[in-house]
This record gives structure tokens, sequence and C-alpha cells, in this order.
């Protein structure tokens, strides 16, 4: 399924992101970062946040982390980001 979508969104040239529901990061520096299309908050710490997106997840840790807001598909993170995790929704 995600195979035809890619495709259909080389022929479209719409953004994969949105024809294939993925998430969207933007990282500024190891201080900030921000997840676009994400599911759900799956554990939050000042040393990890893991955060569902489709069926994977985006484990982030770091140093005094934190959600400086939440919105109904955009999450913003700040704090000393050490380093950004892609992995199957069973991990952990």
């Amino acid at each position: 399924m995600s195979n035809i979508r890619e495709k259909i969104a080389e022929i479209t040239e719409f953004p994969k992101d949105v024809v294939m529901d993925l998430p969207r990061i933007v990282i500024v520096g190891n201080r900030e970062l921000q997840i676009e299309n994400y599911k759900g908050l799956l554990e939050y710490s000042q040393d990890i946040i893991r955060v569902a997106v489709n069926n994977k997840q985006i484990i982030i840790t770091g140093v005094d982390l934190c959600i400086n807001r939440m919105e109904s598909d955009t999450l913003f993170i700040g704090g000393r980001i050490m380093s950004i995790e892609f992995c199957s929704k069973n991990k952990r």
C-alpha cells in the first residue's frame, strides 16, 4: 500500500509526507525539534520522549527535554537533544 502511495506522490508531485501520512521532522541544531503528523505521546521525561508515528515510533533522548507546545498534529520539543531514533512500535 505504501508503495502505491509513494507512486501517487511522485506522479501528482504532492509532498510524500502528506500522501503517505509520514512524519515531517524539523531540527534546529540540537536544541529544538518539531514533529508533524504524530499520532500520540508514548513516554515523556527529561531524558527521553517517545512519540508514536503511524506504525512506528520516534525516540528522542537528551538532557532537560521538554514539550514546549502540543498541537493536534504538531509536537514542539526543546532541550539538549542527543539522539533521534526511528524504530518499530513494539520497542520498549
